[in-house]
Order: structure tokens, then sequence, then C-alpha cells
């Protein structure tokens, strides 16, 4: 009776867990739908499902945001701060620009969410919280733009027409007309 009880429990529990794995995963990519979608938007020459995430971090946190602007006209100061504490996520990820279906550009960056109010943050709304800050530091350095192997040799390429085309016109030109 013991051991059917333990084998009841042991298989609930199996159950229970493997449920949990999946919600996270339909979470997670809920999320990367979510950010390729706001990479589409508002990165330029952004190549279609190109991000890789390198390391991302979430934390219940605090967000500054100014509400209003102040009015340069006055002399009062009518910027509204709204501070609230929400769920965010940072992510730094790499992800590949395309320009001219040539050149490759391969980038990496930071992005801010709020799960809470479903929406994208600047560093500003989120970098007075200490462990975000520690976050960034950690990879600031590693914020880069660079072109690719195979485009860097296609341009390297394309500009050796520049020298080798007019030196070949001058030579083979000047060769028929030469009568020395």
């Amino acid at each position: 009776m013991k051991k059917g009880i333990w084998c009841f429990l042991f298989a609930v529990l199996l159950s229970v867990g493997s449920l949990m794995p999946a919600d996270a995963a339909d979470a997670e990519k809920e999320f990367e739908d979510i950010l390729e979608e706001q990479l589409r938007s508002t990165v330029h020459y952004y190549n279609e499902n190109s991000f890789s995430v390198i390391d991302a971090y979430g934390m219940q946190g605090q967000v500054t945001k100014a509400v209003t602007s102040d009015d340069p006209k006055t002399s009062e100061n009518e910027e509204a701060i709204e501070e609230y504490t929400s769920h965010i996520g940072i992510v730094f990820l790499e992800f590949e620009q395309k320009r001219d279906d040539l050149f490759i550009f391969k980038k990496k960056d930071f992005f801010y969410y709020d799960f809470d109010k479903k929406e994208f943050l600047t560093a500003s709304n989120v970098l007075g919280n200490d462990s975000i800050r520690e976050f960034f530091e950690r990879y600031v350095d590693d914020i880069e733009k660079r072109i690719t192997l195979f485009s860097k040799l296609l341009f390297l390429f394309f500009l050796s027409f520049i020298i080798t085309v007019p030196l070949a016109i001058m030579i083979f030109h000047n060769r028929s007309r030469s009568k020395f």
C-alpha cells in the first residue's frame, strides 16, 4: 500500500514538474516573438530572425519614466516623473543588419522590457537599479557593430576593380597603338 502511494505521489510530481518547463518555454517563445517584432520595427536593415540572445536577466525593480516633458517656454518645471516597481527584463543580444543584400553587419546591443506593462524601456528608465547596472557594466565593452568576413572580402573584391580594370584597359588599349 505504501509503495502504491509513493508511486502515485511520484507520478503526480513528475507530471507537475513536466508542465512547469512547458509554461516557461511558452513564455520564452512569446518574449522572443515580441523581441523579434521590436527589432523589425526599430532597427534599420534588420535581417529577420537573425538575433541570438547572449545573456538575459530578469528582476523586480524600479522603473523611472518621464510622463510629461517640461515646456521650455515657461519658467516652471512641468515635468512629471512616474516611478513604479515592475518585473524588468534586460537582454544582451546579437543580430544582423543586411544592407543591399550584399553586406552583412553583426551588432550587439541591450534591450529592456517591462513585463507588467508589456513595453520596451530605455536604459535611463532602469539603470537606477544596481543589479541591472552591474549586468550592463559586465557587457558594455562588448557592444559593437562589425562587418562580417564575407562582406569584407566582397568589399575588397569590388574595391580591387577600381584599380585593376583601369590598369588593364590602359595596358591593353595602349599596346595596340604603340609603334616603336
